[in-house]
């Protein structure tokens, strides 16, 4: 990570997306390997977002599971979390999905 001294004090100040980021970084270390600012411009789906029919999701809670095609009446099931294919540009998304398709 670019700025490895992010805490929650710091996120606070700099927003929702810096919350969210510091919070995946803590659960999933294998993020580790994105800066802070790819971090930030990820949208992550929490638990029990409900997911578009058709749309492509990464787990980056269970990433060995690679992308997904959601079904009908779907949503992100409890304690995982979703990237939304069409919430991240090119090349976040491969870099997310490559070292686990």
């Amino acid at each position: 990570m670019e700025n490895t001294d992010l805490y929650p004090g710091q996120a606070e100040e700099r927003g929702e997306p810096a919350r969210a980021a510091l919070e995946y970084l803590r659960r999933f270390q294998w993020l580790e390997r994105f800066t802070d600012d790819e971090l930030r411009r990820i949208s992550y789906c929490t638990e029990g977002t409900p997911l578009s029919v058709g749309g492509v999701y990464f787990d980056i809670s269970h990433p060995e599971l690679g992308p997904l095609t959601a079904q009908e009446a779907q949503s992100v099931p409890q304690g995982s979390c979703y990237v939304a294919r069409e919430d991240v540009d090119e090349k976040t998304w491969i870099n997310l999905i490559r070292p686990f398709t």
